[in-house]
């Protein structure tokens, strides 16, 4: 070992929400975790997620991880020290085919203990007049979901932490190995050895991963939101957010200075991992076109600035927890496709759980 060399029962690579949660459940269960990220905590993808919390979701297998977020969400954390979620309600909008499965979600949620119910068209109408939505279009509503500052809520999960945890602002550049075994991770500070690694970095995993011959399929998409400024910030008191699964549409109130936050799904991909403070023409016209259906105010509001960024897209779709075959000590959290953030507690328990097995093998 050289005097540069860093040590702890587990390695962490990747400071967003993902990387964190873990992170606060290693150290919660004794042991001691280093988080490595030259953007510190949250100041990669993570800091220009939307911050949408709610328990819905389509697949069984998401919104029951999403139900575990949005309980804990609800706790502020294990020790009660993360910021309150905004229950402002969420709306999550279906398309007719979507109907039979988006009533089952709600029985499920039902029976979890959340309230959820199924609003028509017209409902919605009722309910919320600032919306526009079509006939041929249902919503689940959840009226204790909602929406949280997302970079304060990763700050809570590292000060949750403790002295267990120590972050290393710098670039992880390739696994280390010994035998059939991941050993630790080198930096451009020099190297973290470890009983475990996880790889909760986004699309840089991919060649983190490569390094020790594992094949981590990743790749970056785009992702950009706006800030509209709307004339009527009395009507923002009562909008929940929106999340259209029809166009990919979401909205949710700022929280402050009559502001609303939209964006919608991109198809573009292997994007530059950056994240910078405003959006171009382009894409301000491409999202306005789109939310300004669900949300007229929309259409001729004022920009008021955005966020242009990246996520790490997975092949099939769904991102997932995976200790590596043939490597021990190597457990991978990665293609969430931006939906990471309502997901993050739960995640966040699987892979402490596998990091921990693996740490002992």
């Amino acid at each position: 070992m050289t005097s540069s060399t860093v040590t702890a029962d587990v390695a962490v690579v990747g400071g967003g929400i993902i990387g964190l949660a873990t992170a606060e459940r290693l150290t919660a269960h004794g042991l001691t975790v280093v988080v490595i990220d030259p953007a510190g905590i949250a100041g990669g993808a993570t800091s220009a997620s939307g911050g949408l919390v709610r328990a819905f979701d389509l697949s069984t297998t998401r919104r029951r991880h999403a139900t575990a977020g949005l309980d804990l969400y609800l706790r502020r954390g294990h020790r009660g020290t993360w910021p309150a979620l905004r229950r402002q309600g969420s709306l999550s909008l279906v398309a007719r085919a979507d109907l039979p499965e988006a009533v089952t979600a709600v029985e499920d949620l039902t029976a979890a203990g959340h309230k959820a119910d199924i609003l028509t068209a017209h409902d919605l109408a009722t309910r919320f007049p600032g919306l526009d939505v079509p006939e041929d279009l249902a919503a689940v509503h959840e009226p204790d979901a909602g929406w949280l500052p997302v970079t304060q809520v990763a700050h809570a999960m590292a000060r949750d932490a403790g002295p267990r945890l120590r972050l290393i602002p710098e670039r992880a550049t390739r696994l280390l190995t010994g035998g059939s075994r991941v050993t630790g991770v080198h930096t451009t500070a020099g190297p973290v050895r470890a009983r475990a690694v996880l790889l909760a970095a986004g699309a840089a995993g991919t060649g983190l991963a490569a390094t020790a011959g594992v094949h981590l399929p990743l790749r970056t998409r785009a992702v950009s939101y706006c800030l509209f400024r709307v004339d009527d910030p009395a009507g923002l008191a009562t909008l929940p957010t929106v999340v259209d699964r029809t166009t990919g549409a979401w909205l949710r109130p700022w929280g402050a200075d009559a502001l609303v936050l939209a964006g919608v799904s991109s198809r573009e991909t292997d994007v530059p991992e950056a994240v910078r403070r405003g959006v171009p023409p382009e894409e301000e016209a491409r999202v306005r076109a789109v939310v300004r259906h669900r949300y007229p105010r929309l259409a001729a509001a004022p920009l008021a600035g955005g966020v242009t960024a990246y996520d790490a897209m997975a092949p099939e779709g769904d991102g997932e927890v995976t200790a590596t075959t043939g490597l021990d000590g190597l457990v991978t959290a990665t293609g969430w496709n931006g939906g990471g953030f309502k997901l993050a507690p739960a995640i966040g328990e699987i892979a402490a759980a596998l990091l921990r097995e693996e740490a002992t093998r």
